[in-house]
């Protein structure tokens, strides 16, 4: 009467040891490593991960840790003009984002004009947009921003700001994307600093959680009112990245920050742009960078068609007009 019982919880326990083995035998017990994370849920992953001192900004990790979403702040006019557009469906050309955020202080903003209705056209552009209302700053730190400078170093904080809050890709409005920057966005944050240079804000790829966004809004402690570009890269750089370049994926050149690549996509016919990632169009610095300027003062879709310098070849290339 007492075999059948000790023959069941036998089989039992033999049944036990086998769905043991089944269930934990594919279960890695190595040490925690970045590099191994298989997440489903790679929104929730970028949203709440923290970064520790032993995060390697060299070698980054194996999957993405920054959102794909490029960010672009206009104050005071939301109105798109032709390098505006260019710039845009060169982003999406070469780089494909998942959305593009524009963040602007005017109310009630409209895509209206002709080179919004041109995006709007693009079915799979358009579906991309959203509109962030963002007010422009007037002070930081209880310090009034300049009268002169204001607008520009309200830009250079609210992008600080919005990565904080959402992290992605921060571009300047004349920022042209010649590569995919998929290869960065598996780095905590990246930024150009060329060698014996402050670095470029112009653009800034990060995780929302990237440990020098809030060291670098903290230089903002010691604003000066006078100078352009003194909180916007020069005391971040020697503050910061002297003591801890550790903090961000440095870039060297590739991101096209340097004034002397930004000269010559207006000026020399045989640069090779596309050995780049990203080229600072530096727009509105073209009439005295471009030698021929009096010629083409204005670029356009017209204009474009025979522009002889690289902008042209590169604006072409994006919006599918003919080589002449």
């Amino acid at each position: 009467m007492c075999r059948f019982p000790l023959r069941i919880l036998f089989l039992t326990l033999i049944i036990g040891v086998i769905l043991s083995f089944v269930i934990f035998s594919d279960v890695d017990v190595q040490p925690f490593k970045m590099s191994a994370l298989r997440y489903v849920n790679e929104a929730e992953f970028i949203n709440t991960y923290a970064f520790f001192d032993s995060f390697d900004n060299a070698t980054g990790v194996n999957d993405f840790i920054v959102p794909n979403i490029i960010h672009f702040i206009r104050f005071r006019n939301f109105q798109l003009g032709f390098v505006d557009y260019v710039v845009l469906k060169a982003a999406m050309r070469n780089h494909r984002p998942d959305k593009f955020y524009y963040h602007t202080d005017v109310k009630d903003a409209k895509c209206e004009g002709k080179y919004w209705e041109w995006v709007k056209k693009d079915r799979e552009l358009w579906s991309r947009i959203e509109v962030k209302y963002l007010e422009l700053p007037t002070e930081i730190f209880g310090q009034k921003l300049s009268d002169g400078w204001g607008l520009f170093h309200g830009s250079d904080i609210s992008r600080l700001r919005i990565l904080k809050k959402y992290g992605g890709i921060y571009l300047d409005n004349d920022c042209f994307v010649i590569q995919s920057l998929d290869k960065y966005r598996k780095f905590e944050c990246v930024v150009n600093w060329d060698e014996d240079q402050f670095l470029g804000n112009q653009v800034i790829i990060a995780n929302k959680n990237a440990r020098i966004l809030p060291h670098w809004l903290n230089t903002y402690k010691v604003y000066r009112i006078d100078e352009w570009y003194y909180n916007g890269g020069e005391r971040p750089t020697v503050e910061i990245l002297y003591r801890h370049p550790e903090l961000i994926h440095r870039v060297k050149g590739n991101f096209g920050a340097d004034t002397g690549v930004s000269s010559n996509v207006y000026a020399d016919p045989q640069m090779d742009w596309r050995r780049l990632d990203i080229i600072h169009l530096l727009a509105g610095h073209r009439s005295y960078m471009d030698p021929n300027f009096n010629i083409t003062p204005v670029l356009d879709e017209n204009t474009i068609r025979t522009y002889p310098y690289p902008f042209g070849e590169m604006a072409r290339e994006v919006l599918d007009i003919p080589h002449p």
